[in-house]
């Protein structure tokens, strides 16, 4: 009883800190899909808070907990939080293809 009254001060005295816990790799689907598109260097579509965004991943700031994304034109990006993302889906290699090329010409 102790020790779990112990650890609710903790996570109680972290919370009024500020401090937010970092997000454990191993056991989120989100963390684990970022680090895959990082890996392959694929595009994503993020659903997060009100919007969504498509792009590739520039930098994945694990301090921070946010991703930097840029658009296939490379002339827009956005920070997101890790936190405010709801779903991450990986774009076909066909779109982001054609997305690139489609921009190439213009």
């Amino acid at each position: 009883m102790k020790l779990l009254m112990k650890q609710v001060v903790e996570k109680v005295k972290s919370f009024l800190d500020g401090r937010d816990e970092p997000i454990s790799s191993t056991s989120d689907p989100l963390i684990e899909a970022i680090q895959k598109a990082l890996q392959k260097k694929t595009a994503v579509h993020i659903i997060f808070s009100e919007t969504s965004f498509t792009g590739d991943i520039i930098k994945y700031d694990t301090e921070r907990q946010q991703l930097i994304v840029k658009n296939f034109t490379k002339n827009m990006s956005r920070i997101i939080r890790i936190s405010d993302i709801r779903r991450i889906s990986f774009v076909p290699t066909t779109v982001q293809t054609a997305q690139k090329n489609r921009f190439k010409k213009e």
